[in-house]
């Protein structure tokens, strides 16, 4: 891999699934990365499926399964975001 040579930050995420405040935190590192990405238990999304979402997202150069000692984790943020767009639609769900 040529993290260096590219300038790029290696980012663990899950993309699962993918949300407006994890499309913003990629922006906000303002240069090219590499999403890793794992099997998740619970998961809404297949690792594959949320591979290729990660790999549409303007920041993102490549896309890999695994992880890479060093890499930036945003998967603890997802968790939150998640949490709260789960909330919301249940939330929404009950008003209905």
């Amino acid at each position: 891999m040529r993290l260096r040579e590219e300038g790029l930050l290696a980012v663990r995420i899950d993309c699962d699934p993918l949300l407006a405040p994890l499309a913003a935190a990629l922006n906000a590192f303002g240069r090219p990365l590499i999403a890793l990405l794992s099997e998740r238990d619970g998961a809404y999304l297949e690792t594959r499926a949320r591979m290729e979402l990660a790999a549409g997202l303007a920041a993102v150069l490549y896309v890999a399964e695994g992880d890479l000692p060093g890499s930036a984790d945003l998967r603890q943020a997802e968790a939150g975001w998640r949490a709260e767009l789960e909330a919301d639609v249940l939330r929404k769900s009950e008003a209905s």
